[in-house]
């Protein structure tokens, strides 16, 4: 059963705050609009508003504690895990669940929503940096809101190897050799399982 929830989409590369390392705080505030928390702050974009509460609050906005800290104060719930698998990520989607996922798409790690998945193998996903491509990134623009990044198909593969890595360059060899029982079966992925 495919299912792709509407959730909105924030870039990282326009934000006021540290726009090269606030997928942490991104990924946070397009769940957090998902599930109608209002505004935090007044500056011009909800996840620079986010990242600032972050920041007040003295939290890291890329830590796993840090995202389940500040979702949780916020009234939503993060069933976080340190050994996911992707059939995780599938059963708390069809459990209408969204889940963001802390993983090596690039050299320093990258933090990304998943929104849903087909019936033929791919996750829908919000990647705040734009669209990842095994030669890298197609880029968000930098000086206006762009959504390259937004519900974007990315393979059972990419997830579970991007997923389970502990650097880019493993990542990739993962992506390269790994068999369909270690992409189903590997279970040390960092993954929130976001609800109300």
């Amino acid at each position: 059963m495919a299912v792709n929830y509407d959730v909105p989409y924030f870039s990282q590369r326009n934000n006021e705050i540290e726009p090269w390392g606030t997928c942490g705080a991104t990924s946070a505030a397009m769940c957090l609009k998902y599930f109608n928390v209002p505004d935090l702050g007044s500056l011009p974009q909800y996840e620079d508003d986010v990242k600032a509460r972050f920041d007040r609050l003295g939290i890291d906005h890329g830590s796993r504690s840090g995202i389940k800290q500040l979702l949780e104060g916020l009234g939503l719930r993060d069933d976080l895990t340190s050994n996911g698998s992707v059939s995780d990520i599938t059963q708390a989607l069809d459990s209408g669940k969204i889940c963001i996922l802390h993983g090596y798409w690039t050299d320093s790690g990258h933090i990304l929503v998943i929104r849903g998945y087909t019936d033929d193998g791919y996750f829908y996903v919000n990647d705040p940096y734009g669209e990842w491509f095994y030669e890298g990134y197609r880029r968000n623009a930098s000086s206006f809101e762009d959504n390259k990044g937004e519900n974007q198909r990315y393979s059972r593969r990419l997830i579970s190897t991007a997923g389970n890595a502990w650097n880019l360059r493993q990542a990739l060899y993962y992506y390269d050799t790994w068999s369909s029982n270690e992409i189903e079966n590997t279970a040390t992925m960092w993954l929130h399982r976001i609800s109300r």
